[in-house]
């Protein structure tokens, strides 16, 4: 019976275990007091396992403070292990605030600080979902502190509540009280001279609402928008006027400030220390041919910091180190490689990190457990995530769904995160500052799914977004020299290659180790595990761009609005897709079947141009440029090698969950691709077919044969629009936008592909309309046959790799691993073949030439390969 959403949801959050925020009514003592450590420790940017600082860059632990480094808005720390609780109680908190780079407190008028306090994220209606990590951006809360111009303030720091006299006091000590009184709660605030305790002034309200004092606490600056108050009534007179009467808060502005000696404690505070964060972030691993690959990703530490991390595996009773890593210096991890790795058990396995502080040293360590091969199972599954724009960070549902699914391997598939993840914009220049901006949004990626990385393996293919751009049209690495739509990296290369190494160095080692244009770094190769073969693609890094090559559009130069418009014209030859040596590196891995018995590919997005509707405006599009169906020859020439190998195709990207099967000349002659869903959907888009663009059939719906947007056949196998007014709520929203993941399931014995399509939120109940799709390694090359070569009895092996060669032209038509011992081979013309029968573990081969193809072919031959 299908579970409920809200069923669902109580159920996800029961087994991720990511909440304390609603307490037991009699579990009211107080927490242990918090008290930041600061002072102990070395100078770094990153200030501690037990803070999320907003944003990264703008903050640094200096002295034994933390010191906000940039003068901008709305800048904070949340504290990680202690929230506020949907109970009554109390809380008393104080911290010390000063001046970076010393003098008063005023220092030049502006600038405000203080606590922010009850934080909830874009979770704050649904109680049973609210999380610690949610509440870090996107979050309401509610400000309480100074100005440097003496005001002080609960809420708006643009509208003081009282003034005070801060004279030549070069730091303060902010302490605040909340105690309940009756159905409402009262607070105040008091400011000392942190020099000799010498009260300043004070500010009480007694009418604070219960359900403002839930969630996260922080310490921060600047508080509120830049300037002036927005929207003031009077106008430029009422300002002048409110300066000349030294209004403390007309404007505020932005200044820098260091905090230290941070305290809290109180009945009403709920301590979880479990919910600390670094020095070992997340982990994410492979396993390949025997060779065990992991990058551990850690935080900005500092100059003076340990630059190793140890891996180690259990050893009896003990643990035994059998590698070190040092840390890169810009992409803050540490890679493994080790190439004896035995396959075959379960290990245990730990990092270690040893952090340095003033006062002496502490061992932190991340466990997990490295999975055996399953090659011996029949089974294989493949979790397909992509697009996650974290509108419900941590996305608890997910993880606990895709948890109890257990799967073998984790396909991140692209666009882990977005520009607007974790709030703030992006920093794209000074070089280290984009670094640790670009950092920031990957801890979320890695903090949501770091529970299920470190027990299995997962391979992440970075997308546009992961390099902060709207769409890539990477033309080998080129930088970008005007717009987007023409092409190249609008990032240095240096960032673009620390992307790469953080979400791709724990990959098997890239088939080419030779950098692109630019120095920016190849991930592209195979992986072999659990029996499948998968063939990791760029299909962003060297694909053309469209600006220059096609004809001119109606607005943008990557969108073709009119309807009439003729997609041949933008069939152009030299145009790329793989590029040349991604291209040579699929015709060897077609015919590698060393270990295997099936193939894969994963790569950003398929390679068909399905969406017709895009946007929230609904902008109905001829063509897109960013989907793979183009470059049509380039497509063409990449499927025409990936169908060798009958090989299935994984995938994201889209924001509209499909399964196709591909066609080139004819529909179904190529593989089948499944599209998964959007994590969270941000960017809509829809499939709704016509019949002058897509040969859309009367009384046909959605599914069946249709024609691309760029003249493929395309079989619609499975597809699921959302909503065209989604609702507004973030979980709703979620729902009507058909956010959700994917499972692909390999049976290896049956040789077949199913495709699984889960909404987020009913993950045990019905999955997407149309959904499963089962499809056949066969299918995977779909090509009608139209002639056989005589029946192959193999007398001494059931698992043999047959390769089908063209006998006029030597090129390879296809490879297969049988399954068993008599196979009649189909070709697709009649004519003379040769046969290449091989069972490439052992090292036998045998050659057969000369064998002719016909339509009713009775022939037996017996092939013994001992």
């Amino acid at each position: 019976m299908p579970t409920t959403r809200r069923q669902f949801i109580a159920e996800s959050s029961a087994l991720a275990a990511s909440t304390l925020l609603t307490v037991p009514a009699q579990a009211q003592s107080a927490s242990p007091v918090f008290k930041s450590t600061w002072q102990n420790d070395l100078d770094r940017t990153w200030l501690g396992e037990s803070f999320w600082a907003n944003p990264l860059q703008d903050w640094q632990v200096r002295e034994g403070r933390a010191e906000c480094i940039a003068a901008k808005p709305n800048r904070n720390i949340h504290v990680l292990t202690r929230e506020l609780a949907d109970r009554k109680g109390d809380l008393s908190m104080s911290v010390t605030i000063g001046r970076v780079g010393g003098g008063k407190i005023t220092g030049d008028g502006k600038g405000s600080a203080g606590f922010k306090i009850g934080i909830l994220g874009t979770l704050r209606d649904y109680p049973e979902l609210r999380d610690y990590r949610n509440n870090l951006a996107f979050s309401s809360g509610w400000d309480v502190g100074l100005t440097a111009g003496g005001g002080l303030f609960f809420g708006d720091a643009r509208q003081p509540q009282s003034k005070l006299e801060l004279g030549g006091a070069e730091s303060v000590k902010l302490k605040l009280s909340v105690e309940p009184k009756g159905a409402v709660y009262a607070l105040k605030l008091t400011v000392h001279d942190a020099k000799d305790d010498k009260v300043l002034g004070e500010l009480e309200k007694d009418d604070v609402r219960p359900n403002q004092l839930i969630g996260n606490i922080a310490v921060g600056c600047n508080f509120g928008p830049e300037g002036p108050r927005a929207g003031a009534k009077g106008g430029a007179n009422k300002k002048k006027k409110a300066a000349a009467e030294g209004d403390a808060g007309a404007n505020v502005g932005n200044g820098l400030f260091w905090f230290s000696d941070w305290e809290i404690s109180g009945s009403k505070v709920v301590a979880e220390e479990s919910h600390r964060f670094g020095p070992l972030l997340f982990n994410h691993y492979t396993l390949s041919d025997g060779v065990m690959k992991m990058t551990a990703q850690m935080p900005p530490l500092g100059a003076e910091d340990t630059r190793e991390v140890r891996f180690e595996v259990e050893d009896g009773d003990a643990w035994k180190v059998i590698s070190t890593a040092l840390i890169h210096a810009q992409a803050r991890t540490a890679s493994f490689r080790i190439s004896d790795w035995d396959p075959s058990q379960d290990i245990k396995y730990r990092l270690t990190y040893v952090l340095k502080s003033r006062e002496g040293k502490t061992t932190h360590h991340l466990e997990g457990k490295i999975r055996r091969d399953p090659v011996a199972l029949d089974g294989f599954s493949v979790a397909d995530v992509s697009c996650n724009i974290h509108t419900a960070f941590p996305n608890a549902p997910y993880v606990a769904a895709v948890a109890r699914m257990n799967p073998d391997l984790m396909a991140f598939v692209g666009d882990q995160f977005y520009e607007s993840t974790a709030g703030y914009g992006v920093q794209r220049d000074p070089l280290e500052p984009a670094i640790l901006d670009y950092l920031r949004k990957w801890f979320f990626h890695g903090w949501t799914w770091r529970d299920l990385t470190k027990d299995r393996p997962s391979v992440s293919l970075p997308d546009d977004h992961d390099v902060y751009q709207g769409n890539l049209w990477g033309v080998g690495g080129e930088a970008q020299k005007t717009t987007q739509e023409a092409g190249g990296y609008q990032m240095m290369a240096e960032w673009v290659n620390v992307v790469h190494r953080t979400q791709t160095s724990h990959h098997p080692d890239p088939y080419d180790s030779k950098p692109c244009k630019q120095g920016i770094t190849n991930y592209y190769g195979a992986m072999t595990y659990g029996g499948i073969s998968f063939a990791i693609l760029a299909d962003r890094q060297f694909k053309s761009a469209p600006e220059g090559n096609v004809p001119p559009t109606d607005e943008r130069p990557d969108h073709m609005i009119n309807p009439d418009a003729d997609p041949k014209l933008s069939d152009i030859e030299g145009l790329e897709l793989l590029g040349g040596n991604q291209m040579q590196f699929l015709e060897k891995w077609v015919r590698d079947w060393r270990g295997v018995q099936m193939k894969a590919v994963i790569s950003q997005t398929i390679f068909t141009g399905m969406a017709t509707t895009h946007g929230g405006e609904r902008q109905v599009l001829r063509m897109d440029y960013d989907q793979n169906g183009w470059p049509q020859k380039a497509r063409n020439a990449a499927l025409r090698i990936i169908r060798k190998a009958h090989a299935f195709h994984v995938a994201g990207d889209q924001h509209l969950p499909a399964v196709v099967h591909y066609g080139i000349d004819e529909p179904r002659d190529a593989g089948v691709a499944f599209a998964g869903p959007a994590v969270n959907v941000g960017y809509p888009r829809w499939w709704e077919p016509t019949e002058k663009v897509n040969k859309l059939k009367p009384g046909q719906g959605l599914t069946g044969d249709f024609i691309d947007h760029f003249g493929h056949p395309m079989n619609v196998l499975a597809v699921k629009n959302g909503s065209h007014q989604p609702r507004t709520p973030t979980v709703e929203n979620m729902t009507d936008k058909a956010s959700g993941f994917g499972m692909v399931r390999f049976n290896k014995k049956q040789r077949t592909i199913t495709c699984e399509c889960w909404p987020f939120d009913n993950v045990g109940g019905a999955q997407f309309d149309t959904w499963p799709v089962v499809s056949t390694e066969r299918d995977q090359y779909g090509r009608a046959a139209k002639a056989h070569l005589p029946t192959l009895k193999i007398t001494d092996s059931e698992s043999a790799v047959v390769e089908v060669i063209d006998g006029r032209t030597t090129e390879l038509v296809y490879s297969i691993r049988l399954n068993r011992s008599e196979w009649q081979p189909h070709v697709f013309a009649e004519g003379d073949y040769n046969l290449r029968i091989t069972e490439p573990e052992a090292g036998a081969v045998k050659e057969l030439t000369g064998i002719k193809a016909s339509v009713d072919n009775k022939e037996v031959i017996e092939v013994k390969l001992g």
